[in-house]
This record gives structure tokens, C-alpha cells and sequence, in this order.
């Protein structure tokens, strides 16, 4: 007769999710109203039953072991599953998958083609979050990240799905520049992540003198600039690749500079959604790699 395991008590659990949120056994015992003696013995009490030490304690200061990040990981998986249970399921028979990109991303990019994998996937739900970055997957409130320039995410399974270039566009007029040299007269759209001088040194005229007359804090909000005409903007391709399609914007030139960053997907090892999660981001990787080339230039650099 196989005895069943006992699980262990949702008090232990409660303490040692909030310790690891807050890295502080003080805050968890003001947050869950017990004392931080209450706190440290619960969590101890689940070090003894893994045969681990799931904190480093220095004094009064604690930090996460490597095997308490992933525990910790594998917790907040289940401790999902838990809550999804009490909110609206997925009709039947259709496996639910919750999607974060970074808010370009998910207007840009994944807006025109998630239509595109539920045509060909009737079986499966989806819901799309905008985040900043993987701790949604890593809390396990996500099952996967689409994310660009990520770099490495402890404990997560990254796959590259794209690379990217960086190229000028702007709204169709007829007095736009035909050489690269012509910028110097031109209305430019500024904005930090990608300055001028990162293409201009990319295509050889670094020493071209330009200037921005407008400046935006973001690339969405440079695209919407140059949709309306307000001047040229640099674009990352992917981002631009159906406003080229559709002729909402132009491609310049033929010269672009290469990013040293990628599109990445970033998921859970562990989750149980993983049988759902890869054929996705396969799914994601074909269509980003394969998908219709950009517009051509209006002018060859």
C-alpha cells in the first residue's frame, strides 16, 4: 500500500512566498500579521522536508539560494494554477496560453499575427499582457515572454526568434530625402534607444551633421510621429514591417544598421503549460524568420 506523501502546510507556504518576494522575513511577518520567529520556523520547517536551505542568512538581512529561486519559481507556477482555477476557464476542450510582450511588440507584432495562430489553432485560448520584462514569467503569472534585447533570465529557457535592423522611414510625401546625405536638411524624429549616430556610423556618415527637431521617449511614440508626417523617424523593421506593407510609412534607403539584439521567447522549464508553450513559439519563430519581406526602399543608399 503506497502511503501518501503529506503535503505541506499552506502557512509554510504563504511565509516562504512572501519571504521571497520581500528578501525580508521581517516584512513577511507584517504582511501575513504572524511573528518573524513564526516566519522563520515555517520556512525552516520546509528547508528539513527538501533538504535544502532554500535563504542565506546574514543576520538580520536574508537573500534567496539558488535552490530556494528555483522552488520559489516552481511555487508561484502552482500558486497560479490555484488562482486561475477561481477565475473564468477556458471553454472545453481548449488549452488556455497567456502571452506578455513589451508594449511594442504586442501592438507591432504580435496584434497581426495572433489572429493568424488561432485560425490555425482553434484549440487554443490566448490572452496578451504588456510587461516590461520576464518577472511575470518568472512569478509564474505568464506561461510566456516575447521580449527584445532580454539578456539572460535566471532559470528561465530563452530561444532567439529574430534578429532586427534598424532603418529610416517616414510618412509617403514627395519631398523626401533621396540620398542619405540629404538627412542634413531634413526633419528628424529623435529618441534615446536608438540615436541617429547609431545608423549614420552604421552606414559609414558619421561625420554627417544632422538634427532632430522633434525628440520622443519611445519608439511607438517616434513611429506615431512620423505616420503623421511630422518628420523621420528610424525604425526597427520588424516593428514597421505592416505599415511599409499597408504604405502608412516608406523605407528611405537601403542602408540599415544591424542591432546586436534579438526577439526572444522566455518561458518556465517547469511549467505544465509546456506542451502549449512550444508549438507557439515555434509557430512565432517560422513566421518572424519567414515572414514577407519589408517594403523596398524608396531610394538606394
Amino acid at each position: 500500500m503506497i502511503v501518501p506523501v503529506r503535503p505541506p502546510s499552506l502557512r509554510a507556504i504563504a511565509a516562504f512566498e512572501a519571504a521571497a518576494r520581500h528578501e525580508s522575513f521581517t516584512k513577511a511577518a507584517d504582511e501575513l500579521n504572524l511573528t518573524q520567529s513564526a516566519i522563520s520556523h515555517a520556512i525552516r520547517s520546509l528547508e528539513l522536508r527538501l533538504g535544502v536551505d532554500l535563504f542565506d542568512r546574514f543576520g538580520r538581512t536574508v537573500a534567496l539560494t539558488e535552490a530556494g529561486r528555483t522552488f520559489v519559481s516552481r511555487l508561484r507556477l502552482s500558486l497560479n494554477l490555484i488562482s486561475e482555477a477561481f477565475e473564468t476557464p477556458a471553454r472545453p476542450g481548449r488549452a488556455r496560453l497567456v502571452i506578455a510582450a513589451t508594449a511594442g511588440i504586442a501592438e507591432r507584432i504580435l496584434a497581426n499575427r495572433l489572429p493568424g495562430f488561432l485560425a490555425g489553432h482553434p484549440d487554443r485560448e490566448l490572452e496578451l499582457r504588456t510587461v516590461t520584462g520576464a518577472a511575470e514569467v518568472s512569478a509564474g503569472e505568464v506561461d510566456v515572454a516575447i521580449l527584445y534585447g532580454a539578456g539572460a533570465c535566471a532559470g528561465l529557457t530563452q530561444r532567439r526568434l529574430a534578429g532586427e535592423a534598424l532603418f529610416p522611414v517616414a510618412a509617403p510625401a514627395v519631398d523626401l530625402p533621396r540620398r542619405p546625405e540629404d538627412l542634413v536638411h531634413a526633419p528628424l524624429i529623435h529618441q534615446p534607444e536608438h540615436p541617429w549616430r547609431m545608423w549614420l556610423e552604421q552606414v559609414g556618415l558619421s561625420d554627417l551633421p544632422t538634427h532632430a527637431t522633434l525628440t520622443a521617449d519611445s519608439p511607438l511614440a517616434a513611429l506615431e510621429l512620423a505616420r503623421n508626417g511630422a518628420g523621420i523617424c528610424l525604425a526597427r523593421g520588424l516593428l514597421v514591417r505592416e505599415d511599409l506593407r499597408a504604405g502608412r510609412l516608406v523605407r528611405l534607403f537601403d542602408a540599415e544598421a544591424t542591432l546586436r539584439e534579438d526577439y526572444t521567447a522566455v518561458w518556465n522549464p517547469a511549467s505544465p503549460r509546456a506542451d502549449v508553450i512550444r508549438p507557439f513559439v515555434d509557430w512565432l519563430a517560422d513566421g518572424l524568420d519567414a515572414g514577407p519581406a519589408a517594403a523596398p526602399a524608396l531610394h538606394a543608399a
